[in-house]
């Protein structure tokens, strides 16, 4: 049995929705329910690699925790704090960083982790001023803009900002943070360790 396939124009149109369902909503939450629920993500490699650039022993903050995966790779005797737009689980502390909700944690913290979040930021340098102050160190993860990427391409995927990795390193200096490469990942993933000076 033969399946019918979209027509071109069926395609463009479902491109072009998605584009503006991006530039139309601050966050899109059904989105980030569906993740909640969904268990670990494709992108799960992800929070494995940024574990093992955390002692143990240490208090971590998860800024867009989504299905809270980054716990369970977690070194001996961290303690995990999940903070998102969707409570998954009734300790998870609301934010929403495009309505410019941040967390107030209760307890200091020596690790803030941004795994994946970064690109759904409308203001980027607002939102990395603020959660620099949150904790000592910061790991974060960014897939800057590359050829022959589009800007569309970006908000098809619902991302809402596209730096190149010379403009969010320059960001990085301009904020007065110490950062350096830790990682990268196909195809254009880098994941930073950003620390406040001194």
């Amino acid at each position: 049995m033969l399946v019918d396939q979209p027509k071109p124009y069926q395609q463009t149109l479902a491109r072009w929705r998605r584009v503006f369902k991006t530039l139309l909503l601050k966050t899109d939450v059904r989105k980030w329910q569906s993740v909640a629920k969904a268990g670990p993500p494709t992108w799960d490699e992800r929070n494995m690699i940024i574990a093992r650039h955390i002692p143990p022993g240490s208090s971590v903050l998860d800024l867009g925790a989504g299905a809270q995966t980054l716990r369970n790779y977690l070194p001996a005797g961290c303690t995990y704090q999940p903070c998102d737009v969707v409570a998954g689980t009734p300790d998870v502390i609301y934010c929403d960083f495009n309505r410019g909700i941040y967390p107030q944690p209760q307890t200091r913290c020596d690790y803030v982790v941004c795994s994946g979040i970064l690109e759904y930021i409308r203001k980027p340098k607002l939102f990395l001023s603020r959660v620099t102050a949150l904790a000592p160190k910061l790991l974060l993860s960014y897939n800057p803009v590359f050829e022959p990427e589009s800007k569309v391409d970006r908000l098809e995927k619902g991302w809402l900002n596209h730096l190149s990795e010379q403009q969010l390193q320059a960001m990085f200096d301009e904020l007065g943070v110490k950062w350096k490469i830790v990682n990268r990942r196909e195809p254009n993933e880098v994941l930073f360790l950003i620390e406040r000076q001194t």
